[in-house]
């Protein structure tokens, strides 16, 4: 006979999760350590796996209990998402649900935009934003986990579909006292022996290897290569003066103290490419809708010419 697990039960787990302490975690729940230790023996009895690793010194996860951490999470995320949905149908409102996934970049003008003109269209509905690699997202669209993407390319998995959004080039994030900074005209041999950010090559092949191929086609050798998990983070390195960068044009809409935006001069700079993925097997009526919102709201978009302006 199926047992279903219990949210009180998960919560402790969760909690201890955390702690690594039974001490703090029962301290936390309002219990004491016994009833807390019980608890997490019989969910391993129920699961039927070792979930911590217990020593006279410490306590921590296992393999099984790092699985159960997370999708415990997202049950609760579901629970919580359920509680609002519920209590929206009662008042009368709108109770739809939008996953969506968005890259770092696209989340500073593009996705605010098409959010702005989405929920003017669809009012009352629920959103769920989570900022990941494209890589990360696809997989999350395909286990259902998000509605849509908005994500670089490629989108090859034929379970999902996908549809150009726009395309912009490459720019130069350059620290505000760098001598690159006061250049007039910057072309991209003018980058060769400066140290350079690069986004690591797991979190975003795509934009990586665009950028390392056109700077090869023109034998440009940056001094030393620093990598970035995220946009963030490399923004971090030349705002440090540690490094310039190449970035999408619309990174320049947001500023950052020290650091400076500038067009390239070259005929040849490569272009980014923006896509909305979503599973081809439909499920959420407001998939379709807001992706016509964005490939609309994507084609006009464009960045002010004064993020790339210099001092007058």
């Amino acid at each position: 006979m199926y047992n279903p697990l219990e949210l009180r039960v998960l919560t402790s787990f969760l909690v201890l999760a955390e702690e690594l302490n039974f001490t703090r975690a029962a301290r936390r729940l309002n219990m004491t350590q016994p009833p807390l230790s019980l608890q997490i023996k019989q969910l391993e009895a129920q699961i039927g796996a070792q979930l911590f690793e217990r020593s006279k010194r410490s306590v921590r996860l296992t393999a099984a209990g790092q699985v159960l951490r997370v999708e415990a999470e997202k049950l609760f995320d579901i629970e919580h998402r359920a509680r609002q949905m519920v209590a929206q149908a009662d008042r009368g409102e709108n109770a739809e649900h939008l996953g969506i996934g968005l890259t770092a970049i696209s989340a500073i003008e593009l996705v605010p935009e098409i959010l702005r003109r989405f929920s003017a269209r669809v009012p009352g509905g629920l959103y769920s934003l989570r900022e990941n690699s494209s890589e990360a997202m696809m997989q999350l669209l395909l286990r259902n986990e998000l509605d849509v993407a908005i994500l670089r390319p490629p989108v090859t998995d034929p379970r999902l579909q996908a549809r150009r959004l726009m395309s912009e080039p490459y720019v130069l994030a350059v620290p505000a006292a760098h001598p690159l900074a006061a250049k007039r005209k910057i072309a991209v041999r003018d980058l060769n022996g400066h140290s350079l950010a690069t986004p690591e090559r797991r979190y975003g092949q795509y934009a990586h290897d665009l950028m390392l191929t056109w700077l090869a086609e023109h034998n440009v050798v940056p001094s030393r290569m620093h990598d970035g998990a995220r946009h963030h983070a490399m923004m971090s390195m030349v705002a440090a003066g540690i490094a310039v960068s190449l970035v999408p044009a619309s990174a320049a809409a947001q500023p950052i103290k020290g650091v400076v935006y500038r067009r390239l001069a070259n005929p040849d700079v490569p272009s980014l490419e923006l896509w909305v993925a979503f599973h081809k097997e439909i499920g959420n009526p407001m998939t379709l809708p807001f992706v016509e919102q964005a490939v609309e709201t994507a084609a006009g978009y464009k960045v002010d010419e004064r993020c790339f302006a210099h001092p007058t």
